[in-house]
């Protein structure tokens, strides 16, 4: 498998897994202003990272770059679990460049 490839495979998993995470927390009963950001925020990320990964036509180019920030974002705002993913497939593709 080439490095592309498994950047590809965590950065997709990893992507799914946040969308997953984030629409599993929206049926709470008190919401505030800033969950409603973070849900927005998060499904956003997901969603760049889901394009990045699927490409119909290269919308979002991957990059090593794009998922190490992104990463950190998602671990921050939503998914520990998927922003490691999306992490680790960002210093894949840091390391084979």
């Amino acid at each position: 498998m080439r490095e592309e490839d498994l950047m590809r495979l965590l950065g997709g998993l990893g992507g799914a897994i946040t969308l997953i995470e984030t629409v599993l927390s929206i049926n709470e009963r008190n919401v505030d202003a800033s969950k409603v950001i973070s849900i927005v925020v998060s499904i956003t990320l997901a969603v760049i990272i889901l394009l990045s990964v699927l490409r119909p036509g290269d919308p979002v180019p991957m990059n090593w770059l794009l998922f190490v920030g992104l990463g950190i974002v998602i671990i921050i705002f939503s998914s520990l679990a998927g922003g490691i993913l999306i992490l680790v497939a960002g210093f894949i593709g840091y390391t084979v460049k």
